[in-house]
C-alpha cells in the first residue's frame, strides 16, 4: 500500500510529462513485464530477491497507472458521464479483486493437482496468465483509448520546476479545498471503523461477545457482500446521474451511517441463525457502498476546473487512503476498551462530524446529471 499512499509525490510528474493515455498503457506493459520476471524468478535459487524487486516494480507501476486513469477519467468525461460510470468503475474494481484473489488462486490449485504438486511451476503458469492478460489489455488500450489529449511539450528544468510549484500552490487555491478535505476525512468515518471490527465480531466466540461463526460462513458472506457492493456501486452512479450530486448527498450520508444500527442489534441479540445475519450483513454492505459514488463525486467536483486535475485528485485520493488507515489503527484498541455492543453504538455517533461538514459543501445542482 505504500506507493498508493505516497503517490502525490510523483503525481506532478505524470501531470506535466507525456499524456495520461501514454502513462496508462505504458504502466500496463511495465506491470506485465514485471509479472513475467516474477514467473521466471520462481524457478531460480534467488526467487525471493528477484520476485521482491519485480513486485516492487508492479506496485509503483500500479500506483502510477491509478494516477493516470483518474486524470484521464476526469479529463475525458462530463460530470454526468462521471457520475453514471463511477459505479461501473467500482464494480469492475471489485470484479478484478475476485479474479486476482479467486480465479487465479483456484487455477493454482488445479495446476498443483496436475503437476505432482510442483509449486514453482504451478504459480509460474498462473502468473504468466496474468502477465499475458496485462499485455493484451495494454495493447488494447493503445488501440482504443481516445487520442484527443495533447502530448505534453518538452520542458527544460527551470520550466518544469516552476510548473511543479504551480501544481502544489494551485491545489490550495481550489474552491472549498479545506472543506473537501474535512469531508474526505469524515464522510465514511463510521464505515471505516466498522470494516476492521466486523470480521472479528463474526468469528469471535460468544463468551467474548462475538457471534462465534466459522470461516465457512465468512467465505459465504464475502461472496454475498461483494455482490451487494457491485450492485450498490452501479445503482449509486445511476442515481447521481439522474438526480445530481447535490440532491443525493444527504440521503447518501444517511444510508452509509443509519444501517450501522444492524450491528448494534447483532451485538446485543447475538443471533444464531446464519441466514438472517448474512442478509443483514449484505444489506449493510449495500447501503454503505451505494454512498461511495457520492463520496467520489464530491472529490471529482472540487478538481473539476483544475488545470492539474491528475495531480490534485491524486493528493485528495491520498487523503482518502489516510482516512482508511488512521481510524483502522485505532479501532482495535477502542473495541477492546468498549466491548462490541458499546463500540457499535459509538460508531453511530461517528456520523456527527460529517453532518457538521456537509452544509458547507457547495455543489452546482446540475453537477453529475447525465
Amino acid at each position: 500500500m505504500l506507493p498508493w499512499s505516497i503517490k502525490p509525490l510523483w503525481a506532478w510528474f505524470i501531470e506535466i510529462f507525456k499524456t495520461k493515455r501514454w502513462w496508462i498503457y505504458a504502466m500496463e506493459l511495465i506491470f506485465a513485464s514485471s509479472l513475467v520476471l516474477v514467473a521466471l524468478s520462481l524457478n531460480t535459487n534467488y526467487y525471493f530477491q528477484l520476485s521482491l524487486i519485480a513486485f516492487a516494480i508492479c506496485t509503483f507501476a500500479s500506483a502510477s497507472h491509478d494516477i493516470a486513469v483518474d486524470g484521464f477519467y476526469l479529463m475525458n468525461l462530463t460530470s454526468g458521464e462521471q457520475s453514471f460510470f463511477v459505479g461501473m468503475l467500482s464494480a469492475f474494481y471489485q470484479s478484478a479483486k475476485i479474479f486476482g484473489s479467486g480465479v487465479l488462486v483456484i487455477l493454482s490449485g488445479v495446476f498443483l493437482a496436475h503437476s505432482n504438486h510442483n509449486v514453482a511451476l504451478s504459480w509460474s503458469i498462473v502468473i504468466l496468465i496474468a502477465a499475458i492478460l496485462a499485455f493484451a489489455i495494454g495493447i488494447y488500450h493503445i488501440k482504443v483509448l481516445p487520442k484527443t489529449e495533447v502530448t505534453a511539450e518538452h520542458k527544460d528544468i527551470n520550466t518544469a520546476i516552476h510548473e511543479i510549484k504551480n501544481v502544489f500552490i494551485s491545489l490550495f487555491k481550489l474552491d472549498h479545498i479545506w472543506v473537501t478535505i474535512l469531508f474526505a476525512l469524515t464522510f465514511r468515518l463510521g464505515e471505516t471503523m466498522l470494516a476492521k471490527i466486523v470480521p472479528l465480531f463474526i468469528l469471535d466466540n460468544r463468551n467474548s461477545g462475538g457471534l462465534g461463526f466459522d470461516n465457512t460462513y465468512v467465505g459465504l458472506s464475502n461472496i454475498f457482500n461483494l455482490a451487494a457492493i457491485i450492485i450498490a456501486g452501479v445503482l449509486g452512479g445511476i442515481f447521481i446521474s439522474r438526480f445530481g450530486l447535490k440532491k443525493c448527498l444527504w440521503p447518501m450520508l444517511l444510508v452509509v451511517n443509519i444501517p450501522h444500527i444492524i450491528f448494534v442489534y447483532l451485538a446485543y441479540a447475538v443471533p444464531t441463525n446464519q441466514i438472517n445475519v448474512l442478509a443483514l450483513q449484505a444489506l449493510e454492505h449495500f447501503t454503505a457502498n451505494i454512498s461511495l459514488t457520492g463520496y467520489m463525486m464530491v472529490l471529482f467536483y472540487v478538481v473539476r476546473n483544475s488545470k492539474y486535475k491528475t495531480a490534485h485528485y491524486a493528493f485528495i485520493a491520498a487523503i482518502m487512503m489516510l482516512t482508511n488507515m488512521l481510524p483502522s489503527m485505532a479501532s482495535g484498541s477502542l473495541q477492546e476498551l468498549l466491548g462490541y455492543p458499546h463500540y457499535f453504538v459509538f460508531i453511530l455517533f461517528a456520523m456527527i462530524p460529517s453532518v457538521l461538514v456537509i452544509p458547507f459543501i457547495k455543489i452546482d445542482p446540475k453537477f453529475g446529471i447525465k
